[in-house]
């Protein structure tokens, strides 16, 4: 059959590029072409092309956070696409001749946007569309009684893909396939979904495309899947189970990216080293590959009693960054969402890796029980000890108990974290100035000699004793912004 894979472009107020790579359709293709198939992958986001769209009128109440502002605490500003088209996807369809599309959606607050592809898809051909990841994983019954696909997939679309081939094919029937999502008779029906890890069957898989992050090119990988711990904020222990790739097979993949020119591998783990004597076996393969000329991040985060045995090996072992997930320096707060760590922790690899790499430590302002005042001392903790604090604004997980308690917006859109939606205005205003001030510190940890320096820091001090921020136009004057009312102490 000849398959159309499609990572969609993604619509926000801010992306992170380099993240990118769509390694689930990589995973389907390789399993896909493994079983016979042709396989074409779209991957949308690849150019990096930002484009500035219409703000959707549900996220009009974000105006006055994300304006034109060129300090060095700004913002994000306007509503823009990431990668190609709606267009261009439907011009390459209308050229081509596939038997089945598979659309990717990883995140609810991004799948109205898949489902609004999937009906421009449908207009222009007779073809089946099928949509599958993460996001279907967390509202099945709910996606399947209203998408516009003929197919959902949840799980493993490795497993599911080639199956759904073979039932199309009328090799097997449709019950047959793990995961499928599908319509009989009027009935929606519910396969149950394969629970095997991404590189079941021994796949590696294959890359023409590699994106860049600091000059240079960067590749994802995974050494294991699911989660050890019980975060409550979290879904990835609800949707997978631990499983670790054997050490010979990441080795082979690892060589293989080396050969293809990668610079720097991002291990995407959800617990990266959780199991001390495999990540010692892990660790002398990364050392040897660094001496070969690969370096090494975890952006998806690093968990501080994980690596902590291990914390002076993380720089021979070629890690330029370390991102640690404290999310929450209370104690109190910590335990009661089952974070298996504090700050004490994060201190000591400060100390152990000896500023040799770049550390930055994240956080959730807005969590239940957390107060913004408190995240603001961690920052300035942070600040003093010389590492970034990246903030990473609370949003809610379709499926996840304690967000569903909160109440999960009926438009998932206001899901994402730039959306501010949990937050009333009140504390949407301090929360959206926890960043500017977040921004600030990490800008002051580098550029404190700049001349034009003094200047900045005026107008951010300033801005927080009248509790009004500044912001800077395209021509050098300084304007009022918006207000707040928490009190941060600096």
């Amino acid at each position: 059959m000849k398959i159309l894979l499609i990572a969609p472009p993604v619509f926000d107020f801010y992306f992170t590029t380099h993240r990118m790579e769509p390694l689930g359709l990589l995973y389907i293709r390789e399993a896909l072409e493994k079983a016979g198939h042709d396989v074409t992958l779209y991957d949308a986001a690849f150019s990096g092309k930002v484009k500035r769209v219409a703000t959707p009128p549900e996220f009009a109440y974000l105006d006055k956070f994300y304006e034109e502002d060129a300090s060095p605490f700004s913002l994000h500003s306007g509503y823009k696409r990431l990668g190609g088209s709606f267009q261009k996807i439907l011009d390459f369809i209308a050229k081509n001749d596939f038997d089945l599309i598979a659309l990717s959606s990883l995140f609810s607050p991004y799948h109205p946007d898949v489902e609004l592809l999937a009906v421009e898809i449908k207009k222009v051909t007779e073809t089946p569309v099928c949509i599958g990841g993460t996001a279907v994983n967390a509202q099945k019954k709910k996606i399947a009684e209203t998408t516009n696909a003929d197919y959902l997939n949840c799980g493993n679309g490795a497993v599911t893909l080639p199956c759904l081939a073979d039932a199309m094919s009328g090799k097997i029937g449709f019950e047959e396939v793990p995961g499928l999502i599908y319509r009989k008779e009027g009935e929606i029906i519910f396969n149950e979904p394969s629970l095997e890890p991404a590189w079941c069957g021994g796949l590696i898989p294959k890359r023409e495309k590699l994106r860049w992050f600091r000059k240079k090119m960067i590749a994802k990988i995974i050494f294991s899947a699911g989660c050890r711990n019980r975060c409550a904020f979290c879904s990835i222990h609800r949707d997978n189970r631990l499983a670790f790739r054997d050490i010979p097979h990441i080795k082979a993949e690892l060589e293989y990216l080396l050969s293809i020119g990668a610079e720097v591998v991002d291990i995407e783990d959800d617990d990266i080293f959780s199991n001390g004597e495999y990540t010692s076996q892990i660790l002398d393969i990364l050392e040897e590959m660094h001496s070969r000329g690969l370096c090494f991040t975890a952006m998806n985060g690093l968990t501080a009693r994980n690596i902590l045995p291990f914390a002076e090996r993380l720089v021979p072992a070629g890690f330029v960054k370390l991102d640690l997930s404290l999310v929450s320096a209370e104690k109190g707060v910590a335990k009661g969402l089952h974070r298996p760590h504090g700050i004490a922790e994060i201190e000591e690899i400060i100390r152990r890796t000896e500023g040799k790499t770049e550390i930055e430590v994240f956080l959730i302002p807005g969590l239940p029980g957390t107060e913004l005042v408190d995240t603001c001392s961690t920052l300035l903790h942070l600040n003093k000890l010389g590492v970034k604090g990246g903030l990473s604004p609370l949003y809610l997980v379709p499926g996840v108990p304690m967000f569903e308690e909160m109440g999960i917006p009926e438009n998932v859109r206001l899901c994402r974290g730039s959306a501010l939606y949990p937050f009333d205005d009140e504390k949407r205003a301090d929360v959206a100035s926890l960043l500017k001030i977040s921004r600030f510190l990490n800008y002051s940890l580098e550029h404190k000699n700049d001349e034009n320096y003094p200047e900045i820091l005026n107008y951010f001090n300033e801005s927080i004793r009248r509790k009004r921020w500044f912001r800077l136009g395209k021509d050098g004057i300084w304007r009022d912004s918006f207000g707040f009312t928490e009190n941060f102490e600096l």
